[in-house]
């Protein structure tokens, strides 16, 4: 006879399958708050999976919640999760036959799967970065949130955007505060200490912790590592380079951003885990990034931190705020590096004070959790449950986008994809890293539909951004002779030919295959370009 698996205490709800340090820190904190063990804890996730990172939780898609046992108490978040907008993120490319559904599924979508299984629900203190979009949403949003035992979102600007029904919403710091008592610095000293060691560098006295992105650098990636190097010339400390989140770029940016940096300095652009950058930032003399979780890291280990973003991103502001360190955050590398003599110094008592204060909200709102796992709904928010069940269920729903997203997220087959489809999902995949995993979705799709052309030209496009160039030219040629009608084959490896400085092949290649093709204005002004002779 089958063992019945044991039922989970709680289920939690984020983006715990993408490459980003903040969010893949909350199941761990999520756990403690709630006094749970990893057997207790199941994550969920859009797409499911592992991360490649150390230290993280394990997540299942949110499509597989409805087969496993149910939980007592479902939470959202936290996290930036609360909308309903499509993503144009590289790893959430076809979780979900509508791409506004990857990030609705794990509040909306959680709501019914909560519902559905009769568990408690709660919100998490997630983010809500923009006001909802979609009517649908918006509707959708006025039955869920009811239906919730408890709702904490994790700043003012938060609380206005979600534009709920009147109902009490708890304002509670980001729990990611709270992380130094999930890992107190003397737990990661070795942690830091490998990570210099296994980059053959030798730790040294000091060092600043040092996040980049592409979004905060003002176009000029030079300008912001001089910032750089004027920090660290100031604190006499080495940079550390943190890849936080490589799902954004973060990675690439980090290895660019060493050629203008004018010291010796560490480069962590694959990160080996969660404790690895944990304890950089831990162990810095400070941290200066566009990472609100980098700095969230460093004020829970009480050191200090400047955020280099643009204040139109709420987040930033509504957490420091509060805290009444709103100058933390700067628009650009140059204010930042301009005012790091006042804003690095050692946090004053006053700060640390309110730290102190904000980590309290946190710990009563993981009270208030702990307390859900033995209570019983109240009939208000058990009525709200049923109203929302009804209206998703109902057919035809007043929406058909609700009766699709509990479908969706309930794991209901999806209608049978074309080879075109997977095409269409992996090319936008393939925006993003080149890594084994993408390979294997693309061999996958290419055992399904050997014959078709445009998934094989994907498969030879992953492998010249992997480096596996003369692989590459190889199946290009091959596919040249297979399709000899077709130009595209011709007109990628026309492309292969001059980035690898083949200009001549790749001119001869173009008169012999595309010299009277039919091809798109834009795609023969770009291989004119390519093919110019620059003398």
């Amino acid at each position: 006879m089958a063992l019945t698996p044991p039922r989970p205490a709680a289920a939690l709800f984020g983006t715990f399958d993408v490459a980003n340090y903040g969010d893949l820190l909350f199941p761990h904190v999520a756990a403690r708050l709630l006094g749970l063990g990893p057997g207790e804890l199941r994550c969920y996730s859009p797409r499911g999976g592992a991360p490649g990172w150390a230290d993280c939780w394990p997540a299942s898609a949110v499509s597989a919640f409805a087969d496993d046992p149910a939980p007592v108490l479902c939470l959202i978040g936290g996290g930036n999760i609360i909308h309903a907008s499509p993503t144009p993120l590289p790893d959430y490319a076809g979780a979900f036959a509508r791409s506004d559904f990857t990030y609705a599924s794990l509040w909306l979508g959680a709501s019914i799967l909560a519902a559905q299984a009769g568990t408690r629900l709660a919100w998490n203190a997630p983010g809500v970065p923009f006001p909802v979009e979609g009517g649908w949403a918006r509707r959708l949003r006025d039955l869920a949130v009811p239906a919730a035992d408890h709702v904490a979102l994790r700043d003012e600007a938060s609380r206005v955007f979600l534009g709920a029904p009147a109902g009490p919403v708890e304002v509670v710091p980001d729990t990611a505060l709270t992380l130094s008592a999930v890992w107190p610095p003397a737990t990661l000293l070795d942690s830091a200490q490998a990570a210099f060691d296994s980059r053959g560098i030798a730790q040294p006295a000091r060092w600043i912790a040092v996040h980049l992105n592409d979004r905060y650098i003002g176009g000029d990636l030079r300008v912001a590592c001089m910032a750089v190097n004027r920090i660290a010339a100031r604190l006499q400390a080495v940079p550390v380079l943190l890849a936080i989140g490589p799902c954004h770029g973060d990675d690439a940016l980090a290895r660019q951003a060493l050629s203008f940096i004018d010291r010796p300095a560490l480069l962590v652009d694959q990160p080996q885990g969660l404790r690895e950058i944990a304890g950089l930032i831990a162990h810095a003399e400070a941290y200066i990034g566009s990472s609100l979780h980098g700095l969230i890291t460093a004020l829970s280990y009480r050191r200090p931190g400047i955020a280099v973003a643009r204040t139109r991103m709420v987040k930033f502001l509504g957490f420091l705020e509060p805290l009444g360190e709103a100058a933390r955050l700067q628009e650009s590398w140059e204010d930042a590096a301009a005012l790091s003599t006042d804003l690095l110094r050692p946090l004053s008592p006053d700060a640390c004070a309110r730290l102190d204060q904000a980590a309290a909200r946190i710990e009563a709102h993981g009270a208030t959790l702990r307390r859900l796992l033995a209570a019983v709904s109240p009939p208000a928010v058990v009525a709200a449950r049923v109203a929302l069940l009804r209206a998703v269920s109902a057919e035809p729903a007043a929406f058909p986008a609700w009766s699709q997203l509990r479908q969706a997220v309930s794991g209901a087959p999806r209608p049978p994809e074309t080879a075109e489809d997977q095409a269409a999902i992996l090319a936008l995949a393939l925006r993003g890293p080149a890594d084994e995993a993408l390979r294997a979705r693309i061999a996958a799709a290419r055992a399904r539909w050997p014959q078709h052309l445009r998934l094989a030209l994907l498969e030879a496009e992953w492998l010249q951004r992997a480096g596996q160039v003369a692989a590459a030219r190889q199946r290009l040629v091959a596919l040249c002779e297979q399709h000899a009608g077709n130009p595209w084959p011709a007109v990628r490896l026309v492309r292969l030919l001059a980035a690898e400085s083949e200009a001549e092949a790749a001119r001869a290649l173009h008169r012999q295959r595309l010299a009277g093709a039919v091809l798109p204005v834009a795609v023969q002004q770009e291989l004119a370009a390519l093919l110019r002779d620059p003398g």
